[in-house]
């Protein structure tokens, strides 16, 4: 018999990952030859990532750099003033550059065809990923979110040595990404 097609897309948000990326589809093998959803979402790469996620089966979408903003000199100060204790340098300065991370996230999210989505970064690999396990969560309707250990480090005998709980699997139509750095998922 065969296995039913996943109900949740694996969504990334990437620039210059054509190194990463057949690393981390490998560890999707089984996710793709069941019909899951990949949606590789690039941020202006020069290094040919689009056509390296297009290769591996992947849904791309090209954002460019729409979600690089620049800090003014107001709110370079503003944030300086709420984060840098008298006597440090500031952090940022008016000019600087800032990544949306939250405004990429919610866009790729946006892409999948799934409202279950599970963020992987290019430069990971699933070492896990109970198919079954995660239908029958999904299933639940009253999750909205799921929770998981996230093997950081591994040590020389390829043990983890640095694990903690992540939580980039969620349903989009509950949840959004917030904040510009240090993004965290948030009710709609």
């Amino acid at each position: 018999m065969d296995k039913p097609k996943p109900s949740f897309s694996v969504v990334m948000i990437g620039k210059n990952e054509a190194r990463t990326l057949p690393r981390l589809l490998a560890s999707l093998k089984e996710f793709q030859e069941r019909g899951g959803e990949v949606v590789y979402t690039d941020t202006n790469s020069t290094d040919g990532s689009p056509d390296v996620a297009r290769s591996l089966g992947c849904v791309v979408f090209e954002e460019g750099d729409r979600f690089v903003s620049t800090i003014d000199a107001e709110t370079a100060k503003a944030i300086n003033g709420r984060f840098v204790v008298e006597g440090e340098e500031p952090v940022v300065k008016g000019g600087d550059t800032l990544f949306d991370f939250s405004a990429a996230r919610n866009c790729a999210a946006a892409h999948a065809s799934n409202d279950w989505v599970s963020f992987a970064d290019c430069d990971e690999a699933f070492t896990v990923l109970d198919l079954d396990k995660i239908e029958k969560v999904i299933a639940d309707q009253e999750v909205t979110q799921c929770e998981y250990y996230f093997t950081f480090a591994h040590d020389s005998q390829g043990r983890p040595s640095l694990e903690f709980i992540q939580s980039k699997m969620y349903n989009r139509t509950k949840l959004a990404w917030t904040n510009m750095c240090h993004e965290v998922l948030a009710p709609l």
